[in-house]
């Protein structure tokens, strides 16, 4: 009996490791590289990359993010919008709003929003409102702001999110 329990639990540990096993996801995430030295794991790490590749909650720990992403004061160059809001309405005029922190990351567990995709209507506003930008797409079902802003912007990516031109303008 003790025997076939054991058999039970270990086919059901590999079952669970092999669902895990996506070589396109672990491809993914390797092709991340490594953490920036001296920057540990946790809401201040990873600036400008797709959060949900890692944080999807299949295994728990690093916890699911709905939405995330890093908002930048300009397209020209890597300095981070701190303080900046991110206001969100989902498909079913459900909101949430989101600040980011100093590393211009912001993160929606489900527990605090679980949008309906798509999301119609994204608004960054920088500290005290003084630009606000609007997104003019839906975001269609992946919370990760980096799946579609990346760096280099070109054919593929608009760029990473930003709040205002380098002359002082706002984005279009």
């Amino acid at each position: 009996m003790r025997r076939s329990c054991a058999v039970m639990v270990a086919l059901a540990a590999l079952t669970a490791l092999s669902a895990g096993c996506d070589p396109v996801k672990s491809d993914a995430i390797n092709a991340l590289g490594g953490e920036t030295p001296g920057v540990r794991n946790g809401p201040l790490h990873r600036p400008g990359q797709p959060c949900t590749l890692c944080h999807d909650g299949e295994i728990g720990d690093p916890p699911a993010f709905s939405v995330a992403g890093t908002i930048y004061e300009t397209p020209a160059d890597a300095s981070v919008a701190a303080g900046a809001t991110v206001s969100m309405l989902d498909s079913v005029d459900a909101g949430y709003e989101a600040g980011t922190n100093s590393a211009g990351n912001f993160y929606v567990t489900p527990g605090q929003w679980s949008p309906r995709f798509p999301i119609v209507r994204v608004v960054v506003s920088s500290v005290g409102g003084g630009t606000v930008v609007t997104m003019q797409s839906d975001v269609g079902r992946n919370g990760s702001c980096a799946t579609c802003h990346f760096d280099p912007a070109g054919l593929d990516s608009p760029g990473h999110v930003y709040l205002a031109l380098p002359d002082g303008g706002t984005p279009p």
